[in-house]
């Protein structure tokens, strides 16, 4: 249950003159700023009010045309697009978009592509976070599924499905790209997809190189990788600071 806060018993709202101050405005029904959502059938939904209420009504939005279906690889109806992933995509562009533009937060579902498109490049600020006020105002509310971390979060709803968000920052934009589900390769699948695409091509890689392409801790990343060995997908040279894995043949993409 989310617990109850007064607006006033929350650090930033009003400022020294005992005005009310623009995390106020965002907070409150007021709000100008707002989600548009592009849907597939050509219409656009606008939700507003309170950024607090906008992230479950913006989900309850684009959830109408995320379509459950059986693919290959499962055996229950899976979202086209992780819900999960969703939720962090907007929570990441409601906490962190820049307020001082007064567009709104766009939505655009798509066939194989769902895109989140906020107001202001990469986060700013001494700790690399915009609006670090209503990053606390969410954990204080404990909004469901809030991480700081939004991207890695997004990256981890995908890790059964072989591929993953992409995350582009412009000049006057963020936007965050959620590819659509149509196969379900499973957790160690997955893995073994992304490396392989990675290796092939190119000569040895390191153990660290595999490592900070799957975004796992050092015991998760070395059993991946003697599992790969035993299923004679790669093999190893050398030893110590300088081992360096190859692709077998038949990891090869195109490979019998």
């Amino acid at each position: 249950m989310v617990p109850y806060h007064r607006l006033d018993d929350i650090s930033g709202i009003r400022d020294d003159s005992g005005g009310h101050t623009m995390l106020a405005l965002v907070l409150s029904d007021q709000c100008p700023y707002g989600v548009t959502v592009l849907a597939p059938d050509g219409s656009e939904i606008r939700i507003g009010g309170s950024v607090l209420s906008q992230l479950d009504d913006a989900k309850e939005v684009i959830n109408r045309f995320n379509d459950k279906s059986v693919m290959e690889g499962s055996r229950t109806p899976v979202d086209r697009f992780p819900r999960a992933a969703i939720r962090e995509a907007l929570l990441n562009a409601i906490v962190h978009r820049d307020y001082s533009v007064p567009d709104d937060i766009v939505v655009t579902v798509g066939a194989d592509e769902l895109t989140v498109v906020s107001p202001g490049s990469a986060h700013k600020g001494l700790d690399g976070i915009r609006n670090p006020l209503l990053v606390d105002v969410m954990e204080m509310y404990r909004i469901k599924g809030y991480r700081r971390d939004g991207i890695s979060a997004m990256r981890k709803c995908y890790s059964r499905f072989g591929y993953e968000p992409k995350a582009v920052s412009g000049l006057r934009s963020f936007k965050v790209t959620l590819p659509a589900v149509k196969v379900v390769r499973g957790y160690y699948m997955a893995k073994v997809s992304r490396i392989t695409e990675y290796m092939d091509g190119r000569g040895g890689v390191t153990f660290e190189e595999i490592e900070h392409l799957l975004k796992l801790s050092k015991s998760y990343t070395f059993r991946i990788i003697n599992h790969m060995e035993a299923d004679g997908l790669i093999f190893s040279m050398y030893g110590g600071t300088v081992r360096r894995f190859y692709l077998c043949n038949k990891g090869r993409r195109g490979s019998g």
